[in-house]
């Protein structure tokens, strides 16, 4: 039997696939606003901090939580905002200051990537390639403190090591490495690209742990081979168009938080429609490996209430992999699975495979506009759609499900839970600015949950850790909270 690869090194590739690019924004942002340069010793409140800025308070938020949880910011409860001395003292730095700028302009160069690689030439007039040998694979300058180091690393790295695995992605040579090791010749000649720029994106990838060179051969490392087998890569490589469906939103993170200008604007109906469409595609994709992760949630509630009989509505159901969970839950459940029309064509084949369809109903519709009726329903879904709603949506919108509730009915609400502090965890942060440069929703702490449930008589509510992020159940108080499932961190 293979080993498995470590959980370090996981969690390192599926960081560049899926949140690299977000981290290295958000410390870019932090720079270019100035930021940084409004905080000191004496605490700075949220509102306070936007208004020196001149910009809004949910964007400065979304750029600043991540600066807490990876230390370069300290937040003082109830005080506000200060700055640790470590980063003080690199802000003080003209020449690394001037040195962590002069990177930012080289985010949209970036992505130009896969072209500079085939060709082996400058790309509209930017010599990509030398900027990859010179920030990767050159000696670099000293760093004023070892703070200073890590934020150039995030800033200035994280987001290029995420277009060198989208590179790789797309000239097919993840695919190659998986059959085996190739010379670079070989490789070069199978892509379709002159070696000499195949060279340094190889090279680069060493640098990731990714890549390695034995004997005049290039191939996976072994926790990469162990990773990204046939099976597997097909899955990692999922996540890099969503990746890069933000990276222009990104770049231009500034812009949003002053003036909320968003380049992916997803309250576009015509914008939302595609970006959605593409994720039920992708998720669909998954939907065996999630089906077996959201079933436990069905357990969850199974340990609190019975489920035979029982009438769920899967809210925004996206790839329907949460209703069919409670489908399965008890022969003689019924799930109504509520979304648009574009998406609810991804569910079908699904519910097909299950032999879920005559316990199920495809409802179409927008989930602020429908009426969801009055006690229809003893559980009710919302897979990770709370941070694609519009924020003051909320009140009237937790206020119709609850409505919709049956007695001893049961909310669950699945997705990122933040502490609450705000603080963490980081990838779920990540997730949070994705929302705000797209124009949509938060993701929330248990106490904004409660904040929201509590006024519409849901006054019993606990976080839950799952296998895929985290859970929050909501009932009236009927139901005793199993004391084998593990609650989230607060």
């Amino acid at each position: 039997m293979s080993q498995a690869p470590s959980t370090s090194f996981v969690q390192h590739l599926n960081f560049l696939a899926r949140d690299a690019s977000n981290e290295s924004a958000a410390l870019q942002a932090a720079v270019s606003l100035g930021l940084l340069d409004q905080l000191g010793t004496t605490p700075v409140v949220l509102p306070e901090l936007a208004r020196r800025l001149g910009a809004n308070v949910r964007g400065v938020r979304s750029v600043i939580e991540p600066l807490v949880a990876l230390g370069f910011v300290t937040l003082e409860v109830g005080r506000g905002f200060v700055l640790p001395e470590s980063t003080a003292a690199f802000l003080s730095d003209a020449a690394f200051m001037s040195r962590l700028k002069e990177n930012h302009d080289w985010w949209h160069a970036v992505a130009l990537l896969p072209q500079a690689v085939r060709t082996g030439a400058d790309v509209r007039g930017r010599d990509v390639l030398g900027w990859y040998r010179a920030l990767f694979l050159a000696p670099q300058a000293a760093a004023p403190n070892p703070s200073a180091e890590d934020f150039f690393d995030r800033a200035a790295r994280n987001f290029a090591r995420t277009q060198a695995l989208v590179t790789a992605a797309e000239l097919g040579l993840l695919e190659r490495w998986v059959k085996g090791a190739g010379s670079l010749d070989a490789l070069a000649e199978a892509s379709g690209v002159p070696a000499r720029s195949l060279e340094v994106l190889v090279k680069v990838l060493a640098t990731l742990g990714i890549a390695r060179e034995a004997e005049g051969a290039w191939a996976f490392t072994e926790d990469a081979a162990r990773m990204l087998d046939a099976n597997s890569l097909p899955y990692f490589q999922r996540a890099l168009p969503a990746t890069m469906a933000y990276w222009e939103a990104l770049g231009h993170l500034d812009e949003a938080v002053r003036e909320q200008r968003f380049r992916l604007d997803l309250r576009d109906p015509e914008t939302a429609r595609r970006i959605y469409q593409e994720n039920a595609s992708r998720i669909s994709g998954i939907f065996a490996s999630h089906l077996r992760l959201s079933r436990k949630a069905a357990e969850l509630v199974r340990g609190m209430r019975s489920l035979a009989g029982a009438r769920v509505l899967d809210v925004g159901t996206g790839s329907g992999v949460w209703g069919a969970a409670f489908g399965l839950a008890d022969p003689s459940t019924h799930v109504t699975f509520l979304d648009s029309p574009h998406v609810l064509d991804a569910v079908r084949p699904h519910l097909a495979k299950l032999k879920l369809e005559a316990r199920s109903r495809l409802w179409e519709g927008d989930c602020l506009s429908v009426d969801y009726g009055e006690a229809a329903y003893d559980v009710i879904l919302l897979p990770q759609i709370i941070p694609a709603l519009p924020s003051e949506s909320l009140p009237g919108f937790f206020a119709k499900l609850a409505r919709a509730l049956k007695p001893g009915g049961v909310l669950l609400i699945s997705g990122y839970l933040l502490t609450d502090r705000r603080d963490g965890p980081l990838d779920a942060l990540y997730f949070a600015l994705r929302r705000y440069v797209s124009n949509e929703g938060d993701v929330l702490s248990l106490p904004e949950f409660r904040a929201l449930l509590d006024p519409v008589g849901l006054t019993s509510a606990r976080g839950f850790d799952m296998p895929i992020q985290q859970v929050v159940v909501a009932h009236r108080g009927e139901h005793p909270w199993p004391a084998e499932a593990t609650q989230a961190p607060s």
